[in-house]
């Protein structure tokens, strides 16, 4: 079950930050003040709630899971998630160094998790 919390809570704080670059490019304003600003962003107001959910199954995780293990993995997925709706959705170039990069991380992340 501890995984199962875990794995809502990658899903949700990677949806929770896409939210927030979504809201950051396409609502975002200078001219209006703060509150206005978050009253008006459905973006920013859902970001911000999936990272609160987030947090609820993170601690979750976190009652069964070593934290030298769960950490990785909520950073290491939400990373994944993220960049890849960065290059599928949003057309952000990804250079050659930065797949390597992805691959190596992934590769680390399977040593942590199988406690080599």
């Amino acid at each position: 079950m501890a995984y199962f919390y875990l794995i809502l809570a990658f899903t949700l704080n990677s949806v929770a930050n896409i939210l927030l670059k979504i809201g950051a490019v396409h609502g975002f304003s200078f001219s209006k003040d703060p509150l206005t600003l978050i009253g008006t962003n459905w973006q920013l107001l859902s970001g911000l709630s999936l990272f609160a959910i987030n947090v609820i199954f993170y601690f979750l995780a976190l009652r069964a899971l070593p934290l030298s293990v769960a950490y990785p993995v909520m950073v290491v997925m939400g990373f994944i998630i993220v960049n890849s709706y960065a290059l599928f959705a949003l057309h952000e170039p990804i250079t050659g160094g930065q797949y390597l990069g992805y691959v190596l991380i992934i590769i680390g992340l399977t040593l942590v998790v199988a406690r080599v």
